[in-house]
């Protein structure tokens, strides 16, 4: 079912110019267990927001750019396909990097909001219209002289199918993932090489 998000974002949605910022929470957790979260925005100021999806209770205060470099665009497709993007963080001069050092990240959840504002007062109209609700499934740092950059993949689903890393043609890569030993589906695949089938054809 459609969610219907009232007159006052529909009124944003048809104007020929509107103020959005996306509200990034990243909801880590620290090595005791604890929340950790990093809640960022794309604008230029800082945002206070109630979110129902926040693991901290109570309104919470989305940092404005700074450390947070950007994301790549979320694309939305009718087709039953694994959403996904990536988010830009500098890990200098701030201890982000301490954020994803301190307990791994993987599998944590990652959701996106667009919040529409009020062209002259900057506050947040109605409520936020949720772009994203994910897990992260892998976080990689690029690091410079003078720069560090981490760079956050996330994913609708945490098992994302397309990917080829991780997963292994042999039976003890697939025992891994199934719990049990029973299925013995790739037990020539090691030796088979470059032998091509021919799938139906006669030559």
């Amino acid at each position: 079912m459609a969610k219907d998000y009232g007159v006052d974002i529909k009124d944003e949605l048809y104007r020929d110019r509107a103020f959005t910022t996306d509200l990034i929470e990243i909801q880590l957790k620290n090595s005791s267990g604890g929340n950790n979260c990093l809640y960022i925005n794309s604008g230029s100021i800082d945002i206070d927001y109630d979110s129902s999806t926040a693991p901290d209770s109570g309104t919470n205060t989305y940092s404005a750019q700074g450390e947070f470099l950007g994301m790549s665009q979320i694309s939305e497709d009718f087709d039953v396909v694994v959403g996904k993007f990536t988010i830009f963080l500098s890990g200098l001069p701030s201890n982000y990097l301490n954020y994803f050092t301190d307990a791994p990240p993987e599998g944590k959840r990652v959701v996106v909001y667009k919040a529409f504002h009020s062209l002259t007062t900057f506050e947040i109209i109605s409520t936020p219209i949720m772009m994203f609700d994910g897990a992260i499934y892998s976080v990689s740092v690029t690091e410079g002289s003078n720069s560090c950059q981490i760079n956050i993949d996330c994913s609708s689903l945490f098992a994302d199918f397309e990917r080829t890393a991780g997963r292994r043609t042999n039976d003890w890569s697939n025992w891994l993932y199934q719990g049990q030993t029973v299925d013995r589906a790739f037990e020539k695949s090691s030796f088979v090489g470059q032998t091509e089938f021919l799938w139906g054809r006669s030559s």
